[in-house]
């Protein structure tokens, strides 16, 4: 199963934690309109450090099955966030949203993901 990496830069003058903040609230969102599988990818800790590090301004989307939920959670959490860019990447091949109008971000998107075989 393919699985999309999201990258959450977030807006001009995003901190790390506001970008974890921004992160947590599309994970929420793709959980709400029911995608089933949203995590945080874990990155080498550091050493000496107890336990698994992640990257929290990033998720995990697996993309089993339709990609309607996910487009609409995107398209929501887009919507309130207008300033805020991701980047989303499959396989290697990226496509950063940034300053695009909602419509576009849209079919940027819907192409994006119909180019991996993700409909």
């Amino acid at each position: 199963m393919a699985q999309l990496r999201v990258q959450v830069q977030g807006l001009p003058d995003s901190d790390d934690q506001e970008r974890a903040e921004l992160a947590s609230r599309l994970r929420d969102e793709l959980l709400e309109h029911g995608v089933e599988e949203v995590a945080h990818p874990e990155v080498r800790a550091p050493s000496g450090a107890k336990g698994s590090a992640y990257e929290w301004a990033e998720l995990l989307v697996g993309l089993a099955g339709t990609v309607g939920p996910l487009l609409a959670a995107l398209r929501g959490w887009l919507g309130r966030n207008p300033e805020a860019a991701v980047t989303l990447e499959i396989d290697g091949d990226t496509l950063t949203l940034d300053k695009a109008s909602p419509a576009d971000r849209q079919r940027l998107v819907e192409a994006f993901l119909a180019r991996h075989g993700a409909e």
